[in-house]
């Protein structure tokens, strides 16, 4: 029996010894494998800019060009010329001058001309998006934003910026509107705009016409609407909204269709006002809709400035993880109940308010997703009341409002810029200058070697990160977190990507830290400026172990060169030009 045990024990050793070599075996050939993939990728595209090797000129035979020549006469006699300094004579044509009448002749008012104008020149409206010329083709690059916007054919248009995300630059024109129990308030869309237009390329104004309840198709070409709690518009104060049926199906119908809803609570029912229209919104957009805290990950919180730890008065921390919520839950809370309570005693009292009651902080940002996307906003922010507050002539602007005109902007260039948004994306005009790293160029000693001149030289310059799921043509399967210095962070909930591509890193030692399928890896990168390094990854799961493995490839590229080598892969490429200080000791972690 005893031999028995043994030999089962020694069996099951044997096994586990085989499949442990034939797990790290196959995992480090597969390392090498992804590593000669890469090399040899690289090694089908030759360099580029490479300067030109001089060619060598063939000596010439002085005497094999001495040709013997014989004169020919000219058939053609020559031709007498009077003046010896001419070499020709031309007899100029005679001029028929024609004879002036003596008379005019008379002109009846309206009469027809003697003949038939067969075409006249068309003016184009002003009004209309398009420019005659001579090619019968109209430029857009010769529209102007300004007159874009006063022609309205598109509420919005924008021209991203490929180099940095605060050179957005385009117009919008906001609509005013009045639903049952909300406004989009003109003086808070005023103030917002007056921002925009001192503090980004953006052209904003509110258009003088309201629409009273959400009912004509022209709504729809808006990328986003403000609705802000106006208890004036409320006839009955036990019912905060209230949607006609026609105006439910022409808001589901918007949000579908790439629209956007901030809605904001600013009176003492705010939490009420909000919790009756995210019913209002699982009316509208059924079962196929969910409701949850926004995290400080998504791109509301970066599109613009950086709000890392959410919007001023948010406590993300504190926000209880609502899950799936398919009951569409929101907090019941009595923070602005309280305010109005004590700011009404302090009033009365002429001090202290009676109430000692702690106040609870806001919810923050809760978002409606429709098919993964963000089409509505419930805030509690009381971010148009700071707007507003903008308007006070007589006091400095404050700090909180200022912070609130931020979060505001944020929010609109979200609007603008999402993917499944409404607004044109239009290209850059021709003359926009293409925007490139700049370098000083310094004059190197002569006893430096060209190769540690160059080397210099480039260290100056930006530097690229490449992250490529290994095996080379994968994809991206599970959430993906990125961290470098940890500064700057960055989480990307959207698959389907082989890789994640870094633009405008400083040159110089970094620290990369990934979280891929719930592992993390770290490892330090070099980087080198005007070139690309490449780090590999990928998930290893034997049984139920998983390991995340990460790599740094020798070989580094220059962009061009990289991006024909790799150009079958789908990759996400993200901008830092306008976050450098994070990653150069400026930002806070």
């Amino acid at each position: 029996m005893r031999r028995h045990r043994i030999a089962y024990v020694c069996l099951l050793a044997s096994l586990l010894l085989h499949l442990t070599a034939l797990y790290l075996g196959d995992h480090l050939w597969r390392d090498e494998l992804d590593t000669e993939t890469f090399r040899v990728r690289l090694a089908r595209i030759p360099p580029q800019f490479k300067p030109p090797r001089p060619i060598p000129l063939p000596r010439l035979d002085v005497e094999a060009l001495k040709v013997e020549m014989e004169y020919l006469r000219a058939d053609r006699p020559a031709v007498d010329v009077r003046d010896p300094n001419l070499e020709s004579e031309t007899t100029p044509p005679e001029l028929e001058v024609p004879t002036a009448p003596l008379a005019l002749r008379e002109i009846a008012v309206g009469a027809k001309e003697d003949a038939p104008i067969l075409e006249r020149e068309k003016m184009i409206s002003p009004s209309s998006l398009g420019l005659a010329d001579s090619m019968g083709v109209a430029s857009m690059d010769l529209l102007r934003i300004e007159d874009m916007a006063r022609a309205n054919k598109d509420h919005a248009a924008v021209i991203p910026s490929r180099a940095t995300r605060r050179d957005l630059s385009g117009y919008v024109n906001f609509t005013q509107l009045r639903v049952y129990g909300a406004s989009s308030g003109r003086g808070t869309l005023d103030a917002l705009s007056r921002y925009l237009r001192d503090h980004t390329h953006l052209l904003a104004r509110v258009r003088d016409q309201t629409y009273e309840y959400f009912l004509s198709e022209q709504l729809l070409k808006d990328p986003i609407h403000f609705l802000f709690e106006d208890s004036l518009s409320a006839y009955d104060p036990n019912i905060l909204t209230k949607f006609s049926a026609e105006e439910k199906a022409l808001l589901g119908r918007y949000l579908r269709e790439g629209g956007f809803l901030f809605i904001e609570g600013t009176g003492r029912r705010t939490n009420h006002y909000l919790r009756e229209m995210k019913d209002q919104l699982r009316e509208i957009l059924g079962s196929e809709a969910r409701l949850a805290p926004i995290p400080t990950s998504h791109p509301i919180y970066h599109s613009f400035y950086e709000f890392g730890g959410g919007f001023p008065g948010e406590d993300k921390s504190r926000l209880e993880d609502a899950g799936d919520n398919p009951s569409w839950y929101y907090p019941t809370n009595n923070r602005y109940e309280v305010l109005a309570l004590q700011e009404e005693q302090e009033a009365t009292l002429g001090g202290a308010s009676a109430l000692n009651t702690t106040l609870p902080p806001p919810e923050g940002l809760w978002g409606v997703e429709l098919d993964g996307e963000l089409v509505a906003v419930l805030s509690d922010l009381w971010l148009g009341n700071y707007w507003r507050a903008s308007f006070n002539t007589e006091e400095e602007a404050t700090q909180p409002t200022t912070y609130a005109l931020m979060a505001g902007t944020n929010i609109l260039v979200y609007a603008l810029t999402r993917k499944s948004g409404i607004t044109p994306q239009l290209p850059p005009p021709a003359w926009t200058p293409e925007q490139r790293p700049v370098a000083m160029v310094q004059e190197a000693p002569l006893a430096i070697e060209v190769a540690v001149a160059d080397e210099l030289l480039f260290d100056d310059l930006d530097a690229w990160l490449a992250l490529v799921v290994a095996p080379i043509g994968s994809e991206i399967t599970e959430d993906i977190a990125v961290r470098l210095d940890g500064r700057y962070s960055l989480e990307l909930l959207k698959r389907g990507y082989q890789g994640l591509l870094f633009h405008n890193l400083p040159a110089g030692k970094h620290w990369v830290e990934l979280s891929y399928g719930g592992q993390t890896q770290q490892v330090e990168v070099d980087l080198r400026g005007g070139k690309v390094t490449t780090l590999t990854f990928a998930l290893n799961r034997f049984a139920f172990v998983v390991r995340l493995r990460m790599q740094e490839q020798e070989e580094r590229a220059d962009w061009q060169r990289w991006s024909a080598a790799f150009a079958d892969l789908e990759v996400e490429e993200i901008y830092l030009a306008a976050d450098r200080e994070w990653l150069e000791g400026g930002g806070a972690p």
